[in-house]
């Protein structure tokens, strides 16, 4: 009985790790994936903005032009598929300017 539950707690914790290993993945795949979608549209700076993801919830980092910009770069994160949330750590360099 005491060797069942060893062999279960390491099958356990493996089991642990390959799922975090996977989250870790996928992460960094939509991560790229975003930084990717920023690098390409025409209306966004995207050398001033730093990407993480974690499990669905991209963080945006640095700054933008515009509040205008803000709402591109928003835009455009969540047509990615696989994200679930987006949250602005962004500093706004004329709050009330167009693009």
């Amino acid at each position: 009985m005491c060797v069942a539950l060893a062999v279960t707690s390491v099958t356990g914790a493996f089991g642990c790790a390959a799922r975090q290993a996977n989250t870790t993945t996928g992460d960094e795949v939509l991560k790229a994936r975003v930084e990717a979608a920023l690098a390409s549209a025409s209306d966004v700076y995207a050398a001033g903005i730093t990407v993480d993801a974690r499990r669905g919830v991209v963080t945006l980092t640095g700054r933008v032009a515009s509040g205008t910009e803000q709402q591109s770069v928003g835009a455009i994160v969540r047509a990615i598929p696989g994200v679930s949330h987006v949250r602005f750590s962004l500093s706004i360099e004329d709050p009330g300017g167009l693009l």
